[in-house]
């Protein structure tokens, strides 16, 4: 059974209508389980293939957290994993499948994609053409890339080529049906450019257009299937609205609709992030 690891030893969790119960050790999936850290803020957790919600700062369990912790149980040791679209390696690392003696290949369309020191080797190229021979590659990794490709059927159909039988793609992408998507869909890229530099306080290499063609529950699963992968398990997850404390009222709105989208889980949909495992069986 695939299990959960933190860092924190001891949490709360709680079910809807539940009492509150101490429990200390890893945290195991397959069943409903409600993340309490003892600040006080709740997260929902659902096993592998099942729904995955969180309230990050509480219980320290981010989107990216939950997709880190996602790329742990997905990668063995002695795998070869292709970071696709690995860019510079500022914000994403590979120390627990290094340590694990995976080789990591890295690609992008960076001219400076080589600073990547995180990589073994990296290649600079487009991922709809990607230089690799069909099944090279255990795990394709794809995170905050898919929102940037404007073909992504064929995109994926090139990471199902180059995966092995029994291949894995991991793939962390914003929600376009939540409003931080919807909001980026329909405003310009110099607005991008604007708001992330000034306000999220990102170097303007790290911005890049975007269309939002793969970017919704549905959507991507149906994209995946179509190029070949036997089944995909995806889930959605909500954050903190960090974004939004530029303004207070922005602010408290956004951790309202955090609780929302949490509380109820026909909302699941609405939530910020899409993490999603498909298979090459």
């Amino acid at each position: 059974m695939a299990r959960l690891k933190f860092n924190v030893v001891t949490h709360t969790y709680i079910e809807a209508g539940a009492t509150v119960e101490k429990v200390q050790g890893p945290v195991c999936c397959g069943h409903l389980l409600k993340i309490y850290e003892s600040t006080g803020a709740d997260a929902v957790v659902v096993g592998a293939g099942a729904r995955v919600a969180a309230k990050a700062r509480a219980a320290k369990l981010s989107p990216e957290n939950v997709f880190a912790e996602k790329l742990r149980e997905i990668i063995a040791p002695g795998d070869r994993v292709l970071d696709a679209g690995c860019g510079t390696g500022k914000f994403f690392g590979f120390d627990f499948a290094r340590a694990a003696g995976c080789q990591l290949v890295g690609t992008d369309l960076r001219e400076d994609v080589s600073a990547n020191s995180g990589m073994d080797f990296c290649v600079r190229s487009e991922l709809k053409r990607l230089p690799f021979v069909d099944a090279s590659f255990d795990v394709v990794n794809c995170r905050l890339v898919i929102e940037h490709v404007d073909l992504p059927a064929v995109v994926l159909k090139e990471f199902y080529r180059v995966l092995k039988l029994g291949g894995r793609l991991a793939i962390f992408t914003p929600n376009l049906l939540h409003y931080f998507g919807a909001a980026a869909r329909v405003t310009p890229h110099w607005f991008h450019v604007w708001f992330n530099s000034r306000v999220r306080r990102f170097d303007h290499d790290d911005i890049f257009p975007t269309h939002y063609r793969a970017n919704t529950r549905r959507r991507l699963q149906r994209l995946a299937i179509d190029a070949g992968f036997s089944r995909a398990e995806i889930t959605l997850v909500e954050g903190a609205p960090n974004a939004l404390e530029f303004n207070s009222l922005l602010h408290r709105m956004g951790l309202g609709y955090e609780w929302l989208v949490n509380r109820h889980d026909f909302l699941s949909d609405f939530r910020l992030n899409i993490i999603a495992v498909a298979y090459k069986d």
